[in-house]
């Protein structure tokens, strides 16, 4: 669990609080599905609210309800103008970090016989620092080629074929990417690492390397939910947030929410 430091005032951050729900309302979702049973669950939740966010953008009446809906937002108390701002302030923030390599952005492949609003075009730009090209969809291996090259560029050789398949009718490609790598604040020290046995579940055990170092870390033991929390930091404001429960994971899963997460940051302490 990664945690950033952005700095949101007023309506933006009240929309950034919102999202936090949104994105342990679709963790529940994924790892309640069959195929996400006994299997590692790896997603970034900003980057499907950023892309649906944009979605909406272009969308009207029932459709434009129903993502900002689905996002968390209510549209009696915020505005699609104040939900672009909201998310324009994140790519900023995210973007302009220079003492870790982190890169936010998005991409438009538009279908050569589609033509979008202008202004939807320049919203995605302004808003959502996203980019723009003309694709042939009627041939799905090329189409699919220049997806997976401009992917492959953006995350550094880190995502190669992010796109299988192309159906010929397809309209449009929203791509969102986030690319991030980090030192750690304190290093661990390779010659360290020695084979442990990992506990997948009660029935699965395997031998992996673990890294190990010794000193005072920020941690954390919420009582309420049996849990522990470790804060890993790359600088001041990035860290990775690892959490261990006591009674296992799908117990944690049932209950986790963005109040937890909100009281984890808040009372790390360095022991």
């Amino acid at each position: 669990m990664g945690t950033e430091t952005v700095s949101l005032t007023g309506v933006s951050l009240k929309i950034f609080q919102e999202n936090l729900d949104f994105a342990f309302r679709l963790y529940k979702h994924i790892s309640a599905q069959p195929d996400s049973q006994s299997k590692n669950v790896f997603f970034s939740p900003l980057s499907v609210s950023v892309a649906l966010a944009a979605l909406s953008v272009g969308a009207r009446g029932k459709t434009h309800l129903q993502l900002f809906e689905g996002l968390g937002f209510n549209s009696t108390e915020v505005t699609t103008e104040e939900v672009n701002q909201a998310f324009q302030h994140i790519h900023h923030n995210l973007n302009e970090k220079t003492d870790v390599d982190l890169s936010l952005g998005n991409a438009l492949f538009i279908g050569r016989d589609f033509k979008p609003r202008p202004e939807f075009l320049e919203s995605m730009k302004r808003y959502y620092e996203s980019e723009g090209f003309s694709t042939d969809f009627s041939k799905p291996e090329e189409a699919k080629e220049q997806i997976n090259k401009y992917v492959n560029e953006k995350t550094k050789g880190k995502i190669s074929d992010l796109v299988q398949d192309v159906d010929p009718l397809t309209v449009m490609y929203i791509i969102n990417y986030i690319y991030f790598k980090g030192k750690w604040e304190i290093p661990f020290d390779p010659k360290a690492t020695k084979e442990h046995d990992f506990h997948v579940d009660d029935k699965t055990t395997v031998s992996v390397p673990m890294m190990y170092e010794e000193g005072g870390f920020y941690i954390y033991h919420d009582e309420d939910i049996s849990t522990h929390v470790l804060q890993l930091h790359y600088n001041e404001s990035v860290s990775m947030m690892l959490v261990l429960p006591e009674k296992g994971l799908q117990g944690l899963e049932e209950v986790v929410c963005k109040n937890h997460l909100r009281k984890w940051i808040r009372s790390v302490e360095k022991k």
